[in-house]
């Protein structure tokens, strides 16, 4: 009675001290998520956003079995990627994205559609970097990645957004343009009004800005 007693009572404080770490957890990738989506993403800060990478990056440290830091951490890098000075520097962030979701995805251990639309948007900025040079290879990964993202899950709506920013901000001679991409924000838009995180850590950006694109395209 006595060694069940002692059993029930290390049990209840391992729980407890689980509990507690989770809540820490959370409650540091909360913080660091609301610092991101607080930044202007049309022009981000480049030195916020490398403390908020680098921030993800130590919570992922911390928490070795937990894919969401490297995925945030990695989401970080393509902005970088996007907002960096010179080619190079851009370059240096995107290819980080990429091996902070390798990471990611060696952690989660089985595809993930949330994994492959940021792999694709990688891929969408890396071609922006330098359109001439990289259309065709980071095009084709671009594809690639999107239809793996919808074969695992067709309702996840930042797939449909990707596809419309890349039509919006592709030339109409090119079989882009605005009335190209409007049909497909409008579809992304009705995937968001139906989408729910798997919870407040999870992956939960594109709406602000499928909304802005499709104002601009009636």
């Amino acid at each position: 009675m006595k060694r069940l007693l002692t059993t029930v009572i290390a049990f209840s404080c391992s729980v407890c001290m689980l509990f507690a770490q989770n809540e820490k957890y959370t409650a540091a990738m909360t913080e660091n998520i609301q610092a991101f989506n607080n930044l202007d993403r049309a022009k981000p800060d480049v030195k916020a956003l490398v403390d908020i990478s680098n921030k993800f990056e130590r919570i992922a440290a911390a928490e070795p079995k937990e894919w969401l830091p490297k995925y945030h951490a990695a989401f970080c890098n393509v902005m970088l990627g996007f907002a960096g000075a010179t080619l190079t520097e851009k370059d240096q962030y995107l290819d980080k994205a990429n091996v902070l979701l390798k990471d990611a995805e060696g952690i989660l251990g089985k595809p993930n559609d949330e994994l492959l639309v940021l792999r694709a948007y990688q891929a969408q900025i890396h071609l922006a970097a330098d359109p001439m040079n990289r259309w065709e290879n980071d095009g084709a990964r671009f594809t690639e990645h999107l239809a793996a993202a919808k074969a695992l899950n067709a309702e996840n709506p930042r797939i449909y957004y990707l596809e419309g920013s890349s039509a919006f901000f592709t030339p109409e001679e090119f079989g882009g343009g605005k009335k190209a991409a409007k049909p497909l924000l409008e579809k992304a838009k009705q995937k968001f009004e139906t989408f729910k995180p798997e919870s407040g850590i999870h992956p939960d950006w594109g709406k602000m800005e499928t909304d802005w694109m499709l104002s601009q395209t009636n």
